[in-house]
């Protein structure tokens, strides 16, 4: 009977226990107060959420131009004889974030016969003289177009343009 009295005396004990710790438990979760988010209404600051858009966009697009290349250059070069200035059209878009340097070949020969220099955004070539002169006649050539890092000035890359270079006299 001893016996019995102790072994209930323990479950009663370890009864009061978890009922503590589960009390403590409720307690402690119930007295926990969540810090509220202070909201500001669009209605009330509606330029604040317009310009934070338009900042976002903004931000965007300039990663966008980043990471894309662009180039304008005229089909077809003319030149009156084969030692005249010509109309070479070359641009650089200020939308590139990349300079450029152009090399104008012959396409049968891979014969330079124009190197453009450096070109940066927002600058362009309108006309100009061939390094090699041209007998009178029509020429295909190909500009090759070498991009570079606007900030370790390394060649980034090469993309090229098919023309056409007619030598009138």
């Amino acid at each position: 009977m001893e016996k019995e009295k102790k072994h209930n005396k323990k479950i009663w004990i370890a009864l009061a226990l978890v009922l503590l710790i589960v009390g403590g438990v409720l307690v402690y979760f119930s007295m926990q107060t969540e810090e509220p988010v202070p909201t500001v209404s669009a209605e009330l600051l509606p330029g604040l959420r317009d310009a934070s858009d338009i900042e976002i966009a903004e931000r965007a697009q300039e990663i966008a131009d980043a990471n894309y290349f662009t180039l304008q250059i005229a089909p077809t070069a003319t030149f009156e004889n084969g030692e005249a200035e010509g109309s070479i059209e070359i641009v650089n878009p200020g939308t590139n974030v990349y300079p450029i340097a152009v090399d104008i070949t012959l396409a049968d020969s891979d014969e330079v016969i124009y190197s453009s220099g450096s070109i940066h955004p927002n600058q362009q070539i309108v006309g100009a003289k061939l390094d090699k002169p041209l007998e009178k006649g029509e020429y295909v050539a190909i500009a090759r177009v070498n991009i570079y890092d606007p900030e370790t000035n390394e060649r980034q890359g090469i993309t090229e343009a098919e023309l056409s270079i007619i030598v009138q006299n």
